[in-house]
């Protein structure tokens, strides 16, 4: 686990339908050696799938691909900024 990752105030947040493809998403980044953590989704996201992949913002397009490419669904993709105790949130266009 990257410490930086865990106190970071701007990183990038992959969400999930389900709980299965989240884990799905947890064993391939694992296997691929990517910096990432497993963390509670948001509330201010969504309160569907409880997990998202947190990841820094320059690893996204690389993270990204791989997820697409191992068949990994991914409900959204936001770029948080937190300042103070707020987060400032972005719905990031994957189309």
């Amino acid at each position: 686990m990257n410490k930086q990752l865990l106190s970071c105030n701007s990183y990038c947040l992959f969400t999930f339908a389900s709980t299965s493809q989240a884990l799905k998403a947890e064993k391939l980044l694992k296997t691929n050696e990517a910096e990432f953590l497993v963390m509670p989704t948001l509330r201010e996201i969504s309160t569907s799938c409880g997990l998202a992949v947190k990841i820094a913002p320059e690893n996204f397009k690389d993270y990204y691909n791989m997820l697409i490419q191992g068949k990994v669904s991914i409900d959204g993709v936001f770029e948080v900024e937190k300042e103070g105790r707020k987060n400032h949130i972005n719905k990031m266009d994957i189309a």
